[in-house]
């Protein structure tokens, strides 16, 4: 019995070892997906640390008109977009949240995957380039449309914005 379940099939390596390597790849499809779900209900609820906590260890997270974070540092991403905002009001955690929706349709690049961005409460939209693996997302980079609140991200004011295109 256990040799006919070692039978080589026409790759010539066990139904037994074949039957392994699948679920090997399927298991580590749904911890990255667990993860990724992990990682978006962090933004959803503008918690670090449970972004954090979803994140491979060298997580790279880039925001062009903020900087680049780790998971160590990103805590300080929401106290920056924090004190940016409090001019114009923000100031409570239900504030920073991020609605991630997707992945968007189109040609797949592997690991990586595009999401819409919104943070409604603070004006800023845009798409996310999410990269997930089995150890938890490792990166992530926005791009954001642009708009009044991406000057307010920069720490500029509107009249400043002005005076600067003149």
């Amino acid at each position: 019995m256990l040799n006919t379940a070692m039978l080589p099939y026409e790759g010539g390596e066990s139904r037994v070892h074949r039957t392994v390597a699948r679920a090997s790849v399927e298991e580590r499809l749904l911890v990255a997906n667990s993860m990724l779900a992990r990682y978006l209900e962090g933004w959803a609820e503008a918690d670090p640390a449970k972004i954090a906590d979803a994140t491979a260890e060298d997580y790279d997270f880039y925001d062009p008109l903020v900087g680049r974070y780790s998971r160590r540092t990103l805590r300080q991403y929401f106290a920056l977009l924090r004190s940016r905002f409090a001019v114009a009001g923000v100031a409570r955690v239900q504030d920073l949240v991020f609605t991630l929706r997707g992945p968007m349709l189109g040609p797949s690049h592997g690991a990586r995957r595009q999401y819409w961005r919104e943070a409604p409460r603070l004006g800023l939209t845009g798409v996310s380039e999410i990269m997930v693996t089995h150890r938890g997302v490792a990166a992530e980079a926005v791009a954001y449309d642009l708009n009044m609140a991406c000057e307010t991200l920069l720490g500029r004011s509107c009249s400043e914005t002005w005076r600067l295109g003149e």
